[in-house]
């Protein structure tokens, strides 16, 4: 049924006047804005609701405390009675995606997810005589979730109630958690592949000794069978005590974190993170490493030589410790040319690369170079890794490729991972027909270089 013309008359003042009622209103939002900005403010009158005003005054102008909360890395809101924003600081304004100014004068609860609204709302109808605190699930402007925790305290000002409200961003910790149970996942699964490929490497040495008996091979080859099975007791002495047992302190320190996560402090549960997260990758490339060492050694059957662009490995294994020398400004240099080609198995010259320019991070101090450079010889490719780095005797340097079974045995702090690492390289190389060498001096850096068939 159309409207008469009356009724629409009607309509448009209505909408008229409370266009202008709305217009009034902002004029006087804007005026409080630029008052409270320009610290010119006496006091705050808040329609909270139809015929009922309330005036909030500043009865001392705590300029040191005003800062504090405006330059804290946590969202800080002062409500009124009926969950009206009567105050935010910058921090929890940039939280929700708004300028500050449209933050003023909103309603709290139109910043809370769906999902914890109903929870939030009674949080702050029960926080009455005592602090309330929660985790809630807050929705920013641009519909982005951000889990915080939520801590209220109910207050009085000129004997009229308000409430305290401040909201820690927990986005990091849930991450940093979900990142630790996907690490610690891996580690368990590496260490089970680990013990399967020590069963492996147990069975392959039973049936060479056998093998040694029946064929009454020389005293040469039964000195080599007895280093090999030398390397399997070192072996299972780094798996024993270099990885278990910081893997115990790892699940340990998990354990700590599930059960007193809630009692701790935000500094407390960061450092515990930050120091599971880098232990747990230290284990994760060392398993790695012993893993890779173990096939190398043992499982021929893992060997496949094809054509490899050096330059692109140099590049993946860049990619991977960018981050790593980034930490410790230090800046990785790839100079080989497009055109060098080598013939050796893609991910064994991978695993070289990775442990050199490794290793050069570890013992470079800030601000230095790792440059990697290549030249074909003819029927070889000749690599080089130079560092800025420490630099070593060259006494060590002469013994730095040969299997030492003391070493392996020695805990990790003092020879920073049991030289599996150095010992890798020497067998992948080996084992691709290649050589390596290194040239060395003490404070002035050291060059690492080893050979590969070219490829064609």
């Amino acid at each position: 049924m159309k409207k008469s013309k009356i009724e629409l008359l009607a309509e448009a003042e209505k909408l008229k006047k409370e266009k202008m009622m709305l217009q009034r209103k902002l004029r006087s939002a804007m005026e409080a804005i630029e008052a409270i900005k320009e610290d010119n403010i006496d006091a705050l009158l808040i329609n909270a609701r139809e015929n009922a005003r309330k005036v909030y005054t500043e009865k001392t102008a705590d300029k040191p405390y005003r800062i504090l909360i405006e330059k804290m890395h946590e969202g800080a809101v002062m409500l009124s009675e009926d969950g009206t924003i009567i105050y935010c600081n910058a921090y929890f304004a940039l939280m929700v995606n708004l300028p500050l100014e449209k933050v003023f004068g909103t309603d709290f609860l139109d910043y809370i997810d769906e999902s914890s609204k109903e929870h939030a709302d009674k949080l702050l109808s029960d926080c009455g005589t005592h602090p309330v605190k929660d985790e809630i699930m807050m929705l920013s402007e641009n519909r982005k979730k951000i889990h915080v925790l939520l801590t209220i305290n109910a207050l009085t000002l000129d004997n009229k109630p308000f409430l305290s409200i401040i909201l820690t961003d927990l986005s990091k910790q849930y991450d940093d958690q979900r990142k630790l149970i996907i690490r610690t996942k891996q580690l368990e699964e590496k260490n089970e592949e680990l013990e399967n490929a020590n069963t492996e490497l147990a069975f392959q040495i039973s049936e060479k000794k056998r093998k040694s008996k029946e064929l009454r091979i020389a005293k040469t080859d039964v000195k080599d069978l007895e280093e090999i099975n030398t390397h399997k007791d070192s072996v299972l002495a780094i798996l024993s005590h270099d990885l278990r047992s910081p893997l115990a302190g790892i699940i340990g320190i998990a354990e700590l974190l599930n059960t007193d996560f809630d009692d701790m402090k935000q500094t407390e549960v960061k450092h515990l993170h930050a120091l599971l997260l880098k232990e747990s990758a230290k284990e994760l490339t060392m398993l790695d490493n012993l893993l890779e060492w173990g096939r190398i050694k043992y499982a021929s059957e893992a060997f496949s030589p094809e054509n490899t662009v050096l330059t692109q490995s140099v590049l993946k294994v860049f990619e991977t410790l960018q981050e790593v020398a980034a930490n410790n400004h230090i800046q990785l240099i790839n100079e080989v040319k497009q055109d060098i080609i080598v013939f050796a198995d893609g991910k064994m010259v991978l695993s070289v690369i990775q442990n050199i320019v490794s290793n050069a991070i570890k013992y470079t101090p800030a601000d230095g170079k790792i440059t990697v450079t290549a030249k074909n010889t003819g029927e070889r490719v000749e690599t080089r890794i130079t560092d800025t780095g420490t630099g070593m005797s060259k006494d060590l340097a002469e013994k730095l490729f040969t299997p030492q079974m003391t070493s392996l045995l020695t805990p990790r702090k003092k020879n920073k991972g049991g030289g599996i690492g150095l010992l890798l390289v020497k067998d992948i190389l080996d084992k691709n027909n290649g050589e390596i060498w290194v040239e060395s001096e003490e404070g002035k850096g050291s060059s690492f270089y080893f050979t590969l068939l070219a490829g064609k």
